[in-house]
């Protein structure tokens, strides 16, 4: 039996916020202009320097471009380490971005607001968040969708659109393609 997708959109998991109209080209370029500017992770290694992006951060951050690449909860006691609403900062070194200007047409209270690459052949574990997330796809392929525990998929198209899921449900995501997938995550606030 296929895996059933949501080719119309279920609103109780995907809502699409049609109010915001993003400029593809220009998130591309938001993303090539962090880039450019993040600066080497702290571990020193070159391969940790893609990891834990974030757009926001909170107040006396000490590394602004990783604070919003930390989980809410401690993977080992499951306390949780900040709220979301605490994320009201933005990056200063990227307030020349499209991405400052996305930050700021937002219908909604964005919390941590992070670049996620999943890499080919990459999936995350069934999990639930404890609010929902909006994504915007920067770049992507047909086989990278997120899956939700009832069987349904969904591709996060690179449409300019505002895409936000119920991660509230059980849910992974995937990366079954060739390519890398790269998502603007931004979980409400409130």
């Amino acid at each position: 039996m296929a895996t059933p997708t949501l080719s119309t959109v279920d609103t109780d998991l995907v809502e699409i916020v049609e109010s915001v109209r993003l400029d593809h080209d220009e998130i591309v370029k938001a993303y090539a202009q962090y880039l450019d500017r993040l600066p080497d992770a702290p571990s020193g290694k070159p391969e940790d320097r893609l990891r834990r992006l974030g757009l926001t951060h909170r107040a006396g951050a000490e590394d602004p471009w990783r604070d919003a690449g930390t989980g809410q909860f401690d993977q080992q006691t499951g306390e949780k380490n900040f709220e979301e609403r605490e994320f009201a900062f933005f990056n200063e070194a990227l307030k020349d971005t499209y991405f400052y200007e996305l930050y700021r047409q937002l219908p909604f209270r964005a919390g941590r607001m992070r670049l996620v690459t999943l890499n080919p052949g990459e999936i995350y574990h069934m999990h639930t968040d404890h609010s929902r997330v909006a994504h915007v796809s920067i770049t992507t392929n047909e086989d990278s969708r997120l899956l939700f525990r009832s069987g349904h998929t969904y591709h996060v198209p690179t449409d300019g659109r505002v895409h936000i899921l119920n991660t509230l449900r059980h849910h992974s995501a995937y990366n079954a393609g060739g390519t890398e997938r790269i998502h603007l995550t931004m979980t409400l606030a409130g």
